[in-house]
């Protein structure tokens, strides 16, 4: 399984790729890793992909994922312009909850989805059970030990 994140920095989207030891579950807590010392959280939607694909035209994304859920990417931000990968693909780095339908998302949402999924596709061939996520604001939030992070469909305790 691939996670493919589609995010913001220094002015411009880019792409990120995390292991699946990334996906932090439900209902589980973040533990703050003590190798950094600003950890910082951007919501962030989540797509699954259902089928096979490569060089996916924006038009037919639709086709290609059958849930979203809400998500929180972890950033240790103090590492984000040295060692980026780091700072991005660490483990538990991505808090995904409940899966919902697709036509539960919003159409701007759609939209942002379907763009990931094509300008991801042209990079890497996606595949059934395959994570693509978009980080949803440009500013990310402090993470304060003992905080809890909550929306209808996620939930996520900071440690």
């Amino acid at each position: 399984m691939k996670i493919v994140g589609y995010t913001y920095h220094n002015g411009s989207h880019h792409y990120t790729m995390k292991c699946d030891a990334s996906l932090l579950n439900q209902r589980k807590p973040f533990f703050v890793p003590d190798w950094a010392q600003d950890f910082r959280y951007i919501p962030c939607v989540v797509a699954r992909i259902c089928r096979l694909g490569k060089c996916i035209d924006q038009r037919y994304a639709a086709r290609y994922y059958d849930a979203v859920a809400s998500g929180l990417d972890f950033v240790a931000y103090d590492l984000l312009n040295t060692h980026y990968a780091q700072a991005t693909a660490f483990d538990n780095s991505l808090c995904v909850g409940e899966w919902r339908t697709t036509t539960e998302a919003d159409e701007t949402t759609r939209q942002q989805i379907a763009q990931a999924i094509h300008q991801a596709s042209q990079i890497v061939t996606l595949r059934m059970g395959d994570l693509v996520y978009i980080d949803l604001a440009q500013e990310a939030q402090p993470i304060l030990l003992e905080q809890i992070i909550e929306d209808n469909l996620l939930y996520c305790k900071i440690k």
